[in-house]
């Protein structure tokens, strides 16, 4: 049973699964020339960069309302250099992102966070008709621009390391024909979001061809998966075949977990959680919510035994929103019970449920616990004085729809 009142206990952050991206906003530009329509053509180029990493959409310029915005990009710009890559001079851009979101909202575009699923990346490549697996630290060629495409696409990718166990669990016929089980489980040790496996072939002008697969699932899940894995074939310089590749396994992930903007729901919703049994579950449920692209805030307003009720408003529709919520694996919808709140009052009544819970949960408002992360003062002591406690007062709207879901602590 919570017992939110008077528990002051420092919290750990769990470990995040997906990777955060920091670089979502930011696009660098070769500059032709020095004039300032080189300028002004580079600014409108970074402005879609930056639109196609926060979307998702590979295809975002053909949106009538961003072609519109592209031809006044400096609109969205919030700073500015001048740098180099390669020996060319760029333009380096970071652009405002509350206004990308706004112009995505207005645009009716998908919005996809910071919080990327990361990629583990098998690559065994075919030179000379003889076969190698490209480990993290080969320095083939291939990678850095393999890299630098995910990077373009804000693809968190990671490669395997190469060891002993990585050598022995998995060898080159399984990933050349693609066999699911040995590679599914040669990359259980790296927890990744999900799999690519690309095969090379390097042809005589220098030019590659790249074939490949993404299995978009943990990979504890891919051989039990209903859902057969994306596959595509590209090929030209290594740098068009993995930029062209990377495109397709973007669009591919964004259309799971990019959400869309423009539908927000109207009026009051609400959640019910259950199996909220200690504060380290309350908090990490808690940034877990409000970490949601589709969420825009979140506010807990009532305890009932251990289930937690939370006001929720949205950025994008409701079932955007159960989409989204259904991608973690942690937390799962259930049935309605209605015999859980006539138990909970029972229980009050017969004096099971601790009376200053029970005093919290007739008034329909929560304690809520201070969060040590965000409320300790210079000193990292958590304030003692009863004063310091947040006391949430919102009363439930009694037209609020709610559902019900079960937390996986």
């Amino acid at each position: 049973m919570l017992r939110f009142a008077f528990l002051f206990l420092a919290l750990l952050a769990l470990p995040v699964k997906a990777a955060t991206v920091t670089n979502l906003y930011q696009a660098q530009v070769v500059l032709p020339d020095t004039d300032k329509q080189s300028e002004k053509q580079a600014q409108a180029q970074g402005l879609e960069q930056v639109l196609i990493k926060v979307s998702g959409q590979s295809a975002i310029a053909n949106n009538e309302v961003i072609r519109k915005a592209m031809t006044n990009s400096r609109l969205y710009i919030s700073q500015f250099g001048y740098g180099n890559l390669n020996g060319e001079r760029t333009l380096e851009l970071t652009f405002n992102g509350g206004q990308i979101r706004d112009l995505l909202t207005k645009a009716n575009a998908t919005l996809w966070n910071e919080q990327r699923p990361t990629i583990l990346v098998w690559l065994v490549e075919e030179s000379n008709r003889e076969r190698e697996i490209l480990w993290d630290q080969s320095g083939n060629s291939l990678q850095p621009q393999m890299n630098l495409a995910a990077d373009k696409r804000g693809l968190p990718v990671i490669m395997p390391i190469g060891d002993f166990d990585d050598v022995t669990a998995l060898s080159i016929p399984d990933l050349w024909g693609g066999f699911v089980q040995p590679i599914a489980e040669a990359s259980l040790r790296y927890n990744p979001d999900a799999v690519l496996v690309v095969r090379a072939r390097k042809q005589a002008d220098d030019n590659v061809n790249l074939s490949w697969q993404l299995f978009p699932q943990k990979p504890d899940q891919i051989v039990n998966s209903q859902k057969a894995p994306a596959e595509g074939r590209v090929s030209g310089t290594a740098a068009k075949a993995t930029t062209d590749m990377m495109n397709k396994v973007a669009d591919e992930l964004a259309a799971k977990y990019a959400v869309q903007l423009g539908g927000a729901s109207d009026g009051a919703f609400a959640i019910q959680v259950g199996n909220v049994k200690t504060t380290e579950d309350f908090f990490t449920l808690e940034r877990m919510l409000t970490n949601l692209t589709s969420v825009a805030s979140v506010n807990a307003n009532r305890l009932q035994g251990d289930s937690v009720q939370f006001d929720v408003k949205l950025l994008s529709s409701e079932a955007a929103f159960r989409r989204e919520l259904g991608q973690d694996s942690r937390i799962s919808q259930k049935t309605i019970d209605i015999q859980d709140t006539i138990e909970f009052e029972d229980n009050i009544a017969t004096g099971v449920i601790d009376p200053v819970a029970a005093d919290i949960a007739q008034n329909n408002m929560l304690i809520k616990p201070i969060d040590p992360q965000a409320s300790s003062d210079q000193s990292g002591q958590l304030p003692a004085e009863p004063s310091a406690i947040d006391v949430s007062a919102t009363i439930q709207p009694e037209q609020a729809q709610v559902e019900v879901y079960y937390w996986k602590s």
